[in-house]
């Protein structure tokens, strides 16, 4: 039976999110502060974390960030489930690696529809996916955040890359697909690009293909034209083509069967 790990410091609250989850036949834990709950994802990893934000000790982004840092635990769905909702605390929690996001007061279907996500996540994962596509949308709802969060939990578990490096990784993507939200807004394009990612034995190759204008109006050197993040990310190689309208980025590591595991 999946278990639950539930993680709101209200009682009430936590017993009634239980009671939720268990009629989709899981089985619940409970956790009533930050360092409650990073404890017992340490003994007893769970299948899934919902998990509050305002706590009485660590607040729940510092939660998710360690959950998500760690190899042994980075695949493990984390729901965020607040009171807090403004729009950058839903961006926040996807940029510390959240799976979902769910406002308070939430309905029966908005808990059931991010288990029914994570479990296909989980399904996709034990197929051993390690690739995807993230569409770069003007939507400025977090989406693409939220999909780079899911691309950095498998960066974690299936590559040899250090912390540092991962969050390097992670922010000169976000960086791009902020600059992508930012110009299709401003050209009122709701489809600017797409971002392919794929995690190989020792490489993590991402490739940003134009749909829209995007990336052929600027022909500058991608460290030049996102300079905030791209050159502190470190890419072994950045190689334009198709006559400007698609980029790749290289990224080579050691292989994983060689590395101790977290």
């Amino acid at each position: 039976m999946p278990t639950a790990l539930i993680v709101e410091d209200e009682p009430e609250a936590n017993k009634l999110l239980a009671m939720l989850v268990q009629l989709r036949g899981y089985r619940t834990d409970s956790a009533y502060t930050g360092g409650e709950a990073l404890e017992k994802v340490r003994n007893q990893p769970p299948d899934i974390v919902f998990l509050d934000l305002m706590l009485p000790d660590i607040n729940g982004y510092e939660v998710c960030k360690s959950i998500k840092a760690r190899r042994t635990t980075s695949l493990i769905p984390v729901v965020m489930v607040t009171a807090r909702v403004a729009s950058e605390n839903r961006l926040q929690s996807f940029r510390v690696g959240a799976n979902d996001y769910i406002p308070k007061p939430y309905t029966p279907d908005q808990i059931f529809q991010a288990m029914a996500d994570a479990d296909a996540w989980r399904r996709d994962i034990e197929n051993n996916e390690s690739e995807g596509e993230i569409p770069l949308e003007a939507r400025g709802d977090g989406e693409s955040l939220r999909r780079l969060a899911l691309m950095r939990s498998l960066l974690v578990a299936r590559s040899t890359l250090d912390a540092d490096s991962i969050t390097r990784i992670g922010a000169a993507l976000a960086e791009i697909a902020a600059d992508a939200d930012h110009w299709g807004l401003a050209h009122r394009t709701e489809m600017v690009g797409t971002l392919a990612y794929l995690i190989g034995s020792n490489t993590l190759t991402v490739t940003l293909r134009d749909s829209s204008g995007w990336l052929r109006q600027d022909p500058s050197p991608a460290e030049l034209r996102w300079p905030k993040a791209v050159p502190a990310a470190n890419f072994d190689e950045i190689s334009t083509h198709d006559s400007g309208e698609a980029l790749t980025f290289i990224k080579q590591f050691g292989n994983l069967e060689n590395s101790a595991t977290d």
